[in-house]
């Protein structure tokens, strides 16, 4: 990356939001960077000054929203409520998170072959492994998850799902990527019985 994170000026926070709509809406691969420059109001001069490529651009975008990610579960996670309401706070918030985003960009993100975007996505599962290990094991021990569940099942099952969303059959049968991750999300933790709300 060409500058550090850190540096926020007026344009560098223009290109990372005028990318972020223009990702969310087409993914990574079909937008520009003229597009990029178009939608922040910026010239190429300017993005070129701030960023090395489109790439990089998505590099910062995926690291936020991993860290942001993974600072609301354990914001939640912190609540002092019923581990059931946590969970149903945690479906909401993988609705609230994945709103607005194509079936583009989940395929260019979980179908990276860019080195440093799988990275960034390996960091974060193994950040998220970590906290689900540490707050499943704890439930299980205060006897509000299943006392026979394995807990590495339900992580290798969650962590998955990032397979199943860059499945052409399964994305075919919803009609945008949000109703899916909130489908495979609900079916992890209730399965298939109706909740009691």
């Amino acid at each position: 990356m060409k500058i550090k994170e850190e540096k926020k000026t007026k344009s560098y926070l223009a290109i990372l939001e005028a990318s972020k709509h223009l990702f969310w809406k087409y993914g990574i691969t079909r937008v520009t960077v003229e597009e990029i420059c178009e939608q922040a109001n910026v010239s190429k001069m300017t993005f070129y000054r701030n960023f090395e490529n489109k790439l990089d651009v998505a590099e910062i975008i995926l690291k936020q929203l991993a860290d942001k990610g993974l600072s609301d579960y354990n914001d939640i996670m912190k609540l002092d409520i019923q581990f059931n309401e946590k969970i149903h706070r945690i479906v909401q918030m993988k609705y609230d998170n994945s709103e607005n985003l194509s079936e583009d960009f989940i395929k260019d993100i979980y179908g990276a072959e860019n080195p440093k975007l799988k990275n960034i996505l390996s960091e974060a599962r193994v950040k998220s492994s970590e906290a689900l290990h540490k707050d499943f094991s704890n439930a299980q021990q205060s006897g509000e998850i299943r006392q026979d569940l394995k807990i590495d099942f339900v992580i290798y099952m969650i962590n998955s799902l990032n397979e199943k969303m860059v499945d052409d059959r399964l994305t075919s049968m919803y009609g945008n990527t949000q109703e899916l991750a909130v489908e495979l999300t609900n079916f992890i933790f209730y399965g298939i019985m109706p909740r009691n709300n």
